[in-house]
């Protein structure tokens, strides 16, 4: 009762304070970008003494650790690229390329598929698998192969939206007359059924004035959407494209779920350029700004560049190369991409309210020993600029093996359901299962956090 009576005197003072236009005291406290009870709380807290969060139980989410899409060398199946969403009921959708005899890309490889596998019970068990856009070897062009899903599940209506790669052009082959074509697929029913549709005039129509930009891809994955910008029929998402080296990475946005597309900072902008940026991922950080993390088209670069849209300005910032081996998301003699992930969390010292920044990338060397790096954003400070942004990280590594793509989403419980390609027999770069695995951010950050719901 205390506790109640300050935090509503508190909140009237920040009522009048904001209303007189001062700020005082007031700030915000908890890095949610505003000034609100959550601040008032939080103050309240340090008055009366915080009680730290206890642990969540550690037994289940230690036990889940299921290969779903399971690639047998033997019999010449091959299964690549992880993408993962939570549908509406809270039941899982796992995603990935059936790849068939070959575990090679589009272009060197015919007739891919992207498959999907539900999972009813947090990733324990995953039901059979169904076909989400199924490609035709005998084709040509588009119809011919579609993969690397980038997918999204809207939080309001639960529709789902895959972009993907398809036809039978490769990307370092592609051409403006003939290009790496793209597709849309979506569903408005759970991921029962899935419509498709080609569009890739009207993603290469984005850069029509830009000829260099002849070849490009969504990045697979996660796709972001916006807790705050709504200016469509449904709240906005981003997707990072791979680009040509010379582009570089791109980052379009759609208000309308995929129907439409544009580019963030106009068809002229190039947030990655030397080095160049390849495939991405792209977050919203807590001030509603949007952050951009790619591996690098230079193996040499060893870790992840990061660049920041500041809608303030309407811009890009400076690309920033985050390497190094103590505090950057450093990765040795390793192309490959990850998954970027920022959530609520309390910092369990001292009870703080605080966002992490998650990324996930083989720490190397080569495609091995895939890892979650992890990075406190307490002030604005700490993500302010893209230099900023790309030190002060610390790593949990997920594995040991031989692994490369991975990708993540927050489920409703607070926990992380995390999706990657692991080597199934340790020996290999070219045999991965895709394995499930359901960590807390309890574990991945060895106690120093926990989930803020």
């Amino acid at each position: 009762m205390r506790k109640y009576i300050l935090s509503t005197i508190m909140l009237l003072a920040v009522s009048l304070s904001q209303a007189a236009g001062a700020q005082g005291i007031y700030a915000d406290v908890n890095g949610d970008g505003e000034v609100n009870i959550g601040d008032v709380n939080q103050v309240v807290n340090v008055i009366l003494g915080s009680t730290v969060p206890m642990p969540p139980d550690e037994t289940e989410t230690d036990t889940i650790a299921v290969t779903v899409f399971d690639t047998n060398v033997a019999a010449r199946q091959y299964y690549r690229i992880p993408a993962i969403v939570q549908l509406h009921d809270g039941q899982l959708l796992a995603i990935g390329d059936d790849r068939h005899n070959s575990d090679s890309d589009i272009g060197g490889n015919k007739g891919i598929d992207i498959m999907g596998k539900v999972s009813a019970d947090g990733g324990k068990t995953w039901g059979e698998a169904f076909f989400i856009a199924n490609g035709n070897p005998r084709r040509q062009g588009y119809e011919n192969s579609h993969g690397d899903a980038a997918a999204v599940a809207d939080h309001e209506t639960g529709e789902l939206l895959i972009m993907c790669a398809s036809g039978s052009q490769g990307f370092s082959q592609s051409t403006l007359a003939n290009p790496l074509c793209v597709g849309r697929y979506t569903s408005d029913d759970g991921g029962v059924t899935w419509t498709g549709v080609e569009v890739t005039s009207d993603i290469y129509g984005i850069f029509a004035d830009f000829p260099e930009v002849n070849a490009l891809f969504f990045s697979s994955g996660r796709i972001c959407q916006s807790s705050r910008i709504k200016r469509g029929s449904h709240y906005r998402i981003y997707s990072a494209v791979c680009g040509p080296m010379g582009v570089g990475c791109l980052v379009l946005y759609s208000d309308d779920f995929g129907m439409t597309w544009h580019a963030l900072g106009g068809s002229d902008a190039r947030p990655t350029i030397a080095p160049y940026g390849d495939e991405a991922k792209v977050e919203e950080l807590p001030d509603g700004n949007v952050l951009l993390s790619c591996r690098s088209k230079q193996t040499a670069t060893s870790g992840r560049l990061f660049n920041i849209y500041d809608y303030v300005t309407g811009s890009w910032g400076e690309m920033a190369i985050s390497n190094d081996p103590e505090s950057g998301t450093y990765s040795e003699n390793c192309s490959c991409n990850g998954e970027l992930l920022i959530v609520p969390v309390i910092r369990t010292s001292d009870g703080r309210f605080m966002h992490l920044a998650l990324q996930s990338v083989p720490r190397g060397n080569g495609r091995q020993r895939v890892s979650i790096y992890y990075k406190p954003l307490m002030e604005m400070e700490d993500y302010d600029s893209p230099a900023d942004f790309s030190w002060g990280w610390n790593c949990c590594q997920v594995t040991d093996n031989y692994s490369a793509y991975s990708t993540m989403i927050a489920l409703q419980n607070g926990t992380i359901a995390f999706f990657h390609e692991d080597c199934n027999d340790n020996n290999s770069t070219s045999a991965y299962d895709l394995l499930f695995q359901r960590l807390s951010i309890y574990k991945i950050t060895g106690g120093r956090y926990v989930f803020r719901k």
